[in-house]
């Protein structure tokens, strides 16, 4: 729908089915020109892998918060062990973390520590992978439809409109 007339809504005030009035009035004049969204081709594509990009990303901001937040709690042996690392290492080391044999209470709480970092951890990994594999699509996606858009894309890597 094109923009609707302003001197009609000055004078008869904003209002919803006033709008829609003058929506279809346009359209059955024959004056409305826009055509919708067809929800097809490379930006619709383009929408969807950003909407799974954010969620991954959300994900992952959330899963990160919630092992760093595990280590400020953890036994200090294994946080000073980890306490060096950084952000890639640290989520490969805790991926790595296996159960470890042995009794009594303080195991379980440790057992229970090494199994949430690695769990954690994986889904860190997990999630940066999509995450890499979207951004991949979405600039091969930019680069087929929009070669003069590229350079502005790899630096801004956010969903450009296709120029």
């Amino acid at each position: 729908m094109n923009r609707p007339d302003r001197t009609a809504r000055r004078l008869l005030g904003k209002s919803d089915p006033l709008d829609a009035q003058a929506a279809a009035l346009t359209v059955l004049s024959g004056r409305a020109r826009a055509r919708a969204k067809t929800g097809d081709g490379p930006v619709h594509s383009a929408r969807m892998f950003k909407l799974a990009k954010d969620s991954a990303v959300k994900a992952r901001t959330q899963a990160i918060n919630q092992l760093k937040a595990a280590l400020v709690i953890a036994d200090p042996a294994l946080r000073e062990r980890l306490s060096g690392l950084g952000n890639r290492e640290l989520f490969r080391t805790c991926a790595r973390l296996g159960l470890r044999d042995g009794g009594g209470d303080e195991d379980a709480v440790a057992q229970a520590t090494h199994m949430t970092l690695s769990m954690l951890a994986e889904r860190i990994e997990q999630l940066t992978g999509q995450i890499d594999e979207l951004n991949r699509r979405l600039t091969r996606l930019v680069e087929r439809h929009a070669r003069n858009c590229s350079y502005r894309w790899a630096s801004a890597r956010t969903v450009p409109s296709l120029c």
